[in-house]
Formats: C-alpha cells, sequence, structure tokens
C-alpha cells in the first residue's frame, strides 16, 4: 500500500486498515524544521502560547457578521501570535464579479488547498500605525467556525513576513506556514481544517456540503505535528484525549498514533531542542494570554454595540437579478397542467393497489386513468397561456403587466417562448443596446 507523503494527496483510513502517517523522512522533515523553527525564535512560544481551541473562552468577541466581526477575530489572533502591535486590517471581497474588484494578494491555491483567508501585507494607516493587512471571501463569513482556521493560517503567514522566515520556493514556504501554525499554538485548529466537510445553507432552504482543505501538509502531517506538539508540552493521557476530542475522527485517530510513533516525551524535545521542564520560564497568566477585552479596545473607535451588516449572506434567488434583464417565458400550459392531473393519480393509485388489503385495482385500470387526465390536462392547457420568469433559478409565475419579477428582481425586457432561449435572448439584448461599431464587431 501506497503511504503518504507531504505533496500528494492523503487518503483517509478504511475499516482494518492501518493508519498512516507520513514517511520516515518526512517524520525527519517535519521535525527538523520545527527544530530549526524553535532554535530561530525560542522555545517559549511552543510551551507557554496557549493551545488555541474554537471556543469562547479563546474567543470571547461577538460574531455578527459583518467587517467589525472579522477585525476582531484577526486582532485576537494576532494577540496570540505575538503580533498584537499590529492593527487589523481586513479586505472583503464579494463573490459577484461585479462587486468584487481587484483581488490584492490572493495565491494561487496549492494540491486544492481552500484559500478563504490570505495575508497581503504590511503598513501603515493614516494614523501612523503599523497594520496587517489580510484578504477575506465574502463567502468564507457565512460560518465562523472553518474561518477561524483560515486566519489562523493567515496570520501565521504573517508571523513568518515580520520575522523574516519567508523563503523563496512556494511549496516549501507553504508547507511550512502549515508547521508554524504549532508552533504559535494554532495547531489543534488547522489540524482539524486540514480536511473536514462542511455542511452550509444555501439561501434556498437546501445544504451544501464542501470539502475543505486547509493547507498542503494534509491531515496526516498535521496530526503528527500537533501530536509532537503535546509531547514536548508533556502534556499527560487527559491532555491528549482533550485534544482528540476536538478533531474529527481521522485526524484524532492520526493524532494518537502519532503519539505512540513518536515515543517517550523526552526523546522529542531532545529532537526539537526544547529544554526539560524544569528549565522552563514560568507559565504566563491566563488573563494576560486570553484578554476578554481584547474585542472592546478594538472598537473603541466606534460604536461597539451599532449593529453590523453582515458580510457574505446568500439571499438564494431574491433580488438575485436587481437591476439585470430577465424575459417573460410565454408558452403554453398543457404539459404543466397534464402532470399536475395525471402524476397524483398514478402515484396514489400505485400506493392504494400494493399498500392496501383487500382493495383491488388492477394497475391498467390505474395507467389507463392517467393516461386520460393526462390527455385532459393537455387539452385545457391549450387554452392557456403559462407565463414564468426566464431565470432559471426563479421560474416566479408572471402576468403581462410585471414590470419586474417579484421574485428574482430582474427587469422584464421581453417575451420569449421557451426558457431554452434564454441565452440567445441575451445576446441579441446586449448586441442591440451596444454602440455601432461595437455591434458590429462583436456580431463578426
Amino acid at each position: 500500500m501506497q503511504r503518504e507523503t507531504m505533496l500528494g494527496a492523503s487518503p483517509l483510513p478504511k475499516p482494518n486498515e492501518e493508519i498512516l502517517l507520513p514517511q520516515d523522512e518526512d517524520q525527519s522533515w517535519l521535525l527538523g524544521e520545527l527544530a530549526g523553527l524553535i532554535k530561530r525564535q525560542g522555545f517559549e512560544t511552543l510551551v507557554n502560547a496557549p493551545m488555541i481551541e474554537p471556543t469562547a473562552m479563546f474567543f470571547p468577541d461577538r460574531w455578527a457578521g459583518g467587517e467589525p466581526s472579522m477585525r476582531r477575530l484577526a486582532q485576537r489572533l494576532l494577540h496570540y501570535a505575538g503580533l498584537g502591535e499590529f492593527v487589523a486590517v481586513v479586505h472583503i471581497y464579494e463573490e459577484d464579479p461585479d462587486r468584487r474588484g481587484d483581488v490584492e494578494g490572493k495565491p494561487m491555491p496549492l494540491r486544492n488547498e481552500s484559500v478563504d483567508v490570505w495575508f497581503i501585507g504590511f503598513a501603515r494607516d493614516q494614523q501612523g500605525r503599523r497594520t496587517c493587512r489580510l484578504g477575506v471571501e465574502a463567502i468564507a463569513m457565512r460560518d465562523p467556525g472553518p474561518l477561524v482556521a483560515s486566519t489562523a493560517r493567515a496570520v501565521a503567514a504573517a508571523y513568518r513576513a515580520h520575522h523574516e522566515l519567508v523563503v523563496k520556493d512556494r511549496v516549501t514556504e507553504e508547507r511550512l506556514v502549515d508547521l508554524t501554525t504549532h508552533y504559535l499554538g494554532f495547531g489543534i485548529l488547522t489540524t482539524d481544517a486540514a480536511r473536514k466537510h462542511i455542511s452550509s445553507a444555501d439561501g434556498n432552504f437546501r445544504s451544501k456540503q464542501k470539502l475543505m482543505r486547509l493547507g498542503v501538509l494534509g491531515p496526516h502531517a498535521m496530526s503528527f505535528l500537533l501530536a509532537a506538539h503535546a509531547h514536548a508540552r508533556g502534556l499527560d493521557r487527559k491532555g491528549h484525549r482533550h485534544i482528540a476530542k476536538r478533531l474529527p475522527d481521522n485526524q484524532a485517530a492520526f493524532f494518537r498514533r502519532a503519539l505512540q510513533v513518536l515515543g517517550p516525551e523526552e526523546s522529542v524535545r531532545q529532537r526539537l531542542g526544547v529544554p526539560e521542564i524544569d528549565d522552563w520560564p514560568d507559565p504566563m497568566s491566563m488573563r494576560s494570554l486570553i484578554p476578554r477585552s481584547l474585542g472592546a479596545e478594538l472598537d473603541a473607535e466606534a460604536d461597539e454595540d451599532a449593529p453590523e451588516e453582515r458580510v457574505g449572506v446568500d439571499q438564494g434567488v431574491i433580488d438575485m437579478n436587481k437591476g439585470k434583464p430577465v424575459f417573460r417565458v410565454e408558452r403554453r400550459a398543457s404539459l404543466r397542467i397534464a402532470k399536475l392531473l395525471a402524476m397524483p393519480v398514478l402515484m396514489g393509485g400505485g400506493m392504494v393497489a400494493r399498500g392496501f388489503q383487500g382493495v383491488d385495482i388492477p394497475m391498467w385500470a390505474i395507467i389507463s386513468a392517467s393516461a386520460g387526465l393526462a390527455l385532459l390536462g393537455l387539452l385545457i392547457g391549450w387554452m392557456l397561456v403559462d407565463i414564468r420568469c426566464s431565470e432559471p433559478k426563479c421560474g416566479q409565475a408572471l402576468t403581462a403587466e410585471h414590470e419586474t419579477c417579484p421574485r428574482c428582481g430582474g427587469d422584464i425586457v421581453g417575451v420569449i417562448d421557451h426558457p431554452k432561449k434564454r441565452l440567445a435572448a441575451e445576446e441579441a439584448l446586449r448586441l442591440a443596446q451596444a454602440p455601432e461599431g461595437v455591434a458590429a464587431d462583436g456580431a463578426r
């Protein structure tokens, strides 16, 4: 069986299958790079910084789904990373291309990773304060859970840039950003999000599944690093169980296996260059590590209780075409009425014939009745006109008096006889509205 490599896909374990970890050379690379980071930046952060969890204890600031909420989240994570002197500035990019504008600094995804939050750079604002600028996809702000891990990884990238740790090779740097999240105490967040299925509502009361792949190391390597961190901090079995409960089943299994493979805590500390616990400085107070007033301090320039405008909310079909052209689809209602009359008889009759004892209705009779009703529906529908919005996601029933669609908000600019002719009608409208020279070039 092929084992996982850090640049390859991370297969999930099957029942009764060996729980795999990174190959031996990859394990050595991970521990060696973490040891190098500790040597350069000091071991104190690794052993004293809180291991951040996605709970109210670590994130007590209010979340209302707007830009101030995102700024509070980023500021708190900057504080945890030792970059609290920087003021968080977030640039939110809309999903709609017309409102999105030019996207600054977003890296190309590697290995199909999810890039919802990214580090843009450092700057100074009008007051002369040093700022840390982050880019955020508006769609990601619908669910603050995964957003926390994405922001933590972006802050780790900012940490590396601030301390001049960035290497030139893009793939290696992205792997080191993942590794740095563990050094900063973000490992539980980023290991959880290394591979995770997320459910979200789409505005039409339906649930959509999205596979989140944060970073490039994958869940096996991230779980291995998390286990190394736990050993280096001298956590007991209770601490190990606490971490495992915060992870998805697969990552928890990888984490427990890595704890066994890594061996005694003393050997892990020796490989990482971490001194024994007796030589550690006194731990900082939890109040200084996790200040509850951070959000209020950040909002000091504004009204903290002012309502926020939610960002990234999926409104579904409602007003999705506001200010855009749509068409009135006018066609005979034959098929619609035929289905309306025939299908209940066909389905209900079949259930009665199969599910009730003592009721003897032959299927040929049910099919014949359905066919007769369908024919009647075709005849009735031929005398009626069905008028609908041309937007495929809408299909709102319209009247001849409607100038805009009451559901999707589109401006009704014409009439077509079939929904499939919508794109051709839009192109014809565009050419008709274009200047004469532009229209001629488009026609050619």
